[in-house]
């Protein structure tokens, strides 16, 4: 086995519907989940994503309250 990571957020949208927090959070991964190489590639894979999904919550008209996205190191053997 060795070291790979790969990509795990949180994403928050506005959601009035909500009353309490105004807003709705869910969890994001890559389906089919990427094993990356190296942190730099996990990084560099996390900023582009973030972006795309920026531009498509904006073509939606949905208000990203917050968004994170983490590099999780994970193991992978070598015939996964």
């Amino acid at each position: 086995m060795f070291k790979t990571f790969m990509l795990f957020g949180l994403i928050c949208v506005e959601d009035p519907s909500n009353q309490m927090f105004g807003e709705n959070c869910f969890n994001f991964w890559e389906q089919p989940v990427v094993h990356y190489e190296s942190l730099a590639k996990c990084d560099r894979a996390g900023k582009a994503i973030a972006i795309k999904i920026r531009s498509e919550l904006n073509d939606l008209n949905i208000v990203l309250k917050q968004g994170e996205l983490w590099c999780i190191e994970t193991t992978k053997t070598k015939n996964s």
